[in-house]
């Protein structure tokens, strides 16, 4: 018998040692070229060099786009994960009917680059007349989940006003959903033609939207609820006040903030039993709130002559945050991301606009002293600051320059932009920037880049877009000049059309 023989038997040892071994040989390698290549080390095929990597997310809406990388074709499509060799690069998404997005950026050693956020427009939009206005609707506004529009409609009598909602989530029917909703008769102040109504805030709810009323001989505040017009207030009637700025508390419409430009106090009005509370705030010029307990406001009180404060008032207790010039617009924001609260403040008068990272946690420590800024953004009569829809940039504009910061990746753009701007731009959503220049809806991202002048318009927001984005509404003018007409503008082309408004072949 083999396994008897002492010969044979250590030949087959020896041989499942040198087994062993080998195998080991090829964990260990395969091992090293794992931790190797998570540590972003790759070889270059043509050189047979060991190189450091980096990672591409690539992204789009639509999705399906051919990537590019310094003008060679990938092979490859949104969404994709690339592992490339640190450098430069200039990465171009394209697709059939749709304009190309492009970006530079500079990809490090064991660094992750990620652009999901590109939107890319069609070429020739497909456009659908919704309705023709006699005159261009005093108030176009939506809902903060992008379903409701509601269009002032300026044909009906003056009785009071009369809105038309839109239902954009049925855009894609052959007839959208649209209904009548009117705001009661007694609740407005002298509604007659020369009457202005302007969007203060939505509350979260997507029903209650504050206005502001301005009339011949004043102006008030009400509250429209579009799904119950019943349940509609005037603030300024239920509380006896003539406040110079009012805004919901905590995004709801069961209390409201009441600001005395006069006097400087701002208060607290609750609508289950038509209250207003003493003054939470004394002597302030300007002022922002943030969910229940948080407001950030300026103040001279205390400061040298040409000086202001910026300070946070949590829960009753007010603690200084920064200190500026005396302006006549002030500029003081807050929000959360990832976590993380930061602060943004000062004038128009200042050289700066300074963001601050969790200042309460130094503040309120008699012992750590002040707040040091995270940051400066520089924009000189800077008159207009908002973080984008995800809180992830903080934007400050003047006129035609502008200033981001960009949190998650700790990085500013100061830019001017080449196009000229009708008014301030606002934020689209988490990544873009939305307008109107020379008659065109204008939109360019965060970084001032793919700039974009989309379709004709004379809506002086640019538009508004629907959930997904694949609709934007705004206005043009009739081309026989016998109005305004409320458009849809369908954002998608070629194969990602519905069939019905794909141009025959």
């Amino acid at each position: 018998m083999d396994f008897l023989d002492p010969r044979k038997r250590r030949a087959h040892n020896i041989r499942l040692i040198i087994g062993y071994v080998l195998v080991a040989i090829v964990i260990g390698l395969a091992t090293v070229i794992i931790v190797y290549g998570a540590n972003g080390y790759g070889i270059n095929t043509k050189t047979g060099q060991i190189v450091q990597n980096g990672l591409l997310f690539a992204d789009s809406n639509p999705g399906g786009a051919e990537i590019y990388l310094n003008g060679t074709d990938k092979n490859t499509t949104t969404a994709a994960r690339l592992i490339l060799p640190a450098g430069n690069y200039t990465l171009t998404l394209k697709k059939d009917g749709y304009r190309d997005w492009t970006r530079r950026f500079i990809l490090s050693e064991q660094s992750v680059a990620r652009y999901v956020y590109p939107m890319l427009f069609p070429i020739k939009p497909v456009t659908t007349n919704l309705k023709t206005y006699v005159s261009a609707p005093g108030l176009i506004t939506e809902s903060p989940n992008q379903q409701w529009l509601l269009v002032e409609n300026n044909q009906a009598s003056a009785a009071s006003p009369l809105f038309d909602e839109y239902d954009t989530t049925t855009l894609d029917g052959a007839t959208p959903a649209v209904q009548q909703v009117r705001l009661p008769a007694d609740i407005l102040t002298g509604y007659s033609g020369d009457s202005k109504l302007t969007e203060v805030e939505w509350s979260t709810d997507n029903n209650n939207v504050l206005l502001r009323h301005d009339y011949t001989g004043g102006m008030e505040f009400v509250v429209f609820n579009r799904a119950h017009p019943d349940q509609s207030f005037n603030v300024n009637k239920l509380f006896g006040v003539n406040p110079s700025e009012a805004s919901l508390f905590n995004k709801k419409a069961d209390q409201l903030y009441l600001f005395n430009q006069t006097d400087g106090s701002l208060s607290l009005g609750n609508v289950g039993d038509k209250t207003v509370g003493p003054a939470l705030l004394k002597n302030i010029l300007a002022y922002k709130p943030y969910g229940k307990n948080l407001i950030t406001y300026v103040t001279a009180v205390n400061e040298p002559a040409g000086k202001v404060a910026a300070r946070i008032w949590e829960n009753g207790s007010t603690y200084k945050l920064d200190e500026f010039n005396v302006g006549t617009t002030y500029l003081v924001d807050a929000a959360q991301f990832q976590g993380n609260f930061y602060y943004a403040a000062g004038s128009d008068k200042s050289d700066r606009i300074s963001v601050f990272k969790n200042p309460l946690g130094t503040i309120k420590n008699p012992s750590a002293g002040e707040a040091l800024p995270l940051l400066a953004l520089r924009d000189d009569g800077a008159d207009k600051i908002g973080f984008s829809n995800n809180a992830r940039f903080v934007g400050v504009e003047s006129g035609q320059r502008f200033a981001v910061y960009d949190i998650e990746t700790d990085s500013i753009y100061q830019y001017p932009v080449s196009q000229a701007l009708s008014g301030e731009m606002a934020w689209m959503d988490g990544h873009r920037f939305i307008g109107e220049s020379a008659g065109k809806v204008f939109v360019m991202d965060y970084d001032g880049t793919n700039e974009q002048l989309v379709t004709d318009t004379n809506f002086i927001q640019g538009g508004l877009f629907n959930a997904n984005y694949h609709h934007l509404l705004t206005t043009v003018p009739a081309g026989d000049g016998s109005g305004v007409i409320l458009q849809d503008v369908d954002m998608r082309a070629g194969a990602d059309l519905p069939k019905k408004l794909r141009p025959s072949s």
